[in-house]
């Protein structure tokens, strides 16, 4: 297939529609990615059986020739008829200007456009590194749908809006694990409760800890309990501050991401904080998850701005310099938190549109400066919350 056949210098975008037909309940696994991480999307395409919708962002001119070639391949499993492709190229310009915004990886904008692609009702919005649990699909189609469309004081005044997100819980597996990913909520607790524990929210303080695992291993429930709005089949949560969570949202009331925001940091935390001021309630629905495969590979994580990443308008340090950070790393003497995270670096770069400098003021200037208290959260659960988990040295507590 030929794709994109623009200029170097001219963006451009290319949509191919999803081939497979989609139901009134059926849920769109939204995300997006870099040719770099094909792999890990064919992982998720294995473990999610209904329609994904990808942005694939062309980070390098030689990526064109790659996915060409990989699309042609005889082996491309049929599984690709139920995807939503936009391929997304941008400017090969040889400037620095045109090289800082190529390589500052567009992930709102990506998720956006795959948004649009979407075939059906529902959207759940995944970064491609994470797996989805057993029959995720249909459990979220058969249970999740019905709380998200049960009739609400809240929904009253509109015939689309659906201001319920199913927060979908997140793990990421240790270094030290081996054997089969979790097929049960028992396995996972097992994985979590271990000593040292194998399994672990990807971030216990304000990314995932308002999640709330303690809620999803303490009430189960029976396969004899799958009643769509059963009280034990989910649990309320209420908003945090600096929040990202993943979530299960009804199309039609999705509201975009805010394309400002490039890599990583403050691109789902500005999203949750959105709902939040509109009032969104936040539920827990159990037995499903999502996982983070073991990260052995501290290249194969990185973003494609690590290669030029600023640190107080200094060029990125030497490929010895970053040997020696990686082989400190696992020694166990430093740890992604540090100085020297490119996350960290990126959000400290005052070019860069950023969550608290930028988009925290816009948002109390618009709504209020109470914008981050949970506004959808029943006040019997507000009462026994701990508001604000973040640590001083986390990635975004500084």
């Amino acid at each position: 297939m030929s794709i994109l056949p623009a200029a170097p210098d001219v963006d451009a975008t290319f949509g191919i529609p999803c081939e497979s037909p989609t139901g009134p309940a059926d849920i769109t696994l939204v995300t997006q990615l870099s040719v770099s991480r094909l792999d890990r999307f064919e992982r998720m395409l294995q473990a999610w059986d209904g329609p994904i919708s990808a942005a694939v962002y062309l980070v390098d001119e030689s990526d064109i020739s790659f996915l060409e070639a990989y699309f042609s391949s005889t082996a491309l499993s049929a599984a690709w008829q139920r995807v939503a492709l936009v391929i997304v190229k941008p400017s090969y310009s040889i400037n620095e200007t045109a090289l800082l915004t190529r390589l500052r990886y567009p992930i709102n904008r990506l998720r956006n456009l795959a948004m649009a692609q979407a075939p059906s009702p529902y959207t759940l919005v995944i970064d491609v590194d994470f797996v989805p649990s057993p029959h995720m699909h249909s459990m979220l189609s058969t249970r999740a749908v019905p709380l998200i469309e049960r009739p609400s004081s809240r929904n009253a005044r509109s015939p689309t809006l659906r201001r319920t997100a199913i927060v979908i819980p997140t793990f990421a597996l240790s270094t030290s694990f081996e054997g089969p990913y979790p097929n049960t909520t028992a396995d996972l607790e097992a994985l979590f409760t271990s000593t040292p524990p194998l399994a672990t929210l990807t971030d216990a303080n304000a990314g995932h800890g308002p999640t709330l695992p303690s809620h999803l291993f303490s009430q189960a429930p029976s396969p004899s309990r799958f009643g769509a709005v059963d009280p034990a089949a989910s649990y309320e949560i209420c908003f945090e501050p600096q929040w990202e969570p993943y979530y299960l949202l009804a199309r039609a009331s999705h509201p975009l991401y805010d394309e400002r925001f490039t890599d990583q940091g403050g691109d789902k935390q500005s999203h949750s904080l959105l709902l939040n001021a509109l009032g969104y309630d936040f539920r827990v629905l159990r037995d499903v998850w999502v996982l983070h495969p073991p990260k052995t590979d501290r290249k194969a994580e990185e973003w494609p701005a690590a290669r030029l990443v600023q640190r107080g308008g200094r060029p990125e340090r030497s490929e010895a310099d970053r040997q020696g950070d990686e082989d400190a790393a696992a020694a166990g003497e430093v740890d992604d938190d540090d100085g020297e995270h490119f996350n960290l670096a990126a959000q400290r770069d005052e070019t860069r549109f950023r969550y608290f400098q930028d988009f925290l003021p816009e948002m109390e200037r618009v709504w209020g400066a109470n914008v981050r208290w949970p506004r959808g959260c029943d006040a019997r659960v507000v009462g026994r919350r701990t508001f604000g988990r973040a640590q001083a040295r986390s990635i975004f507590g500084f």
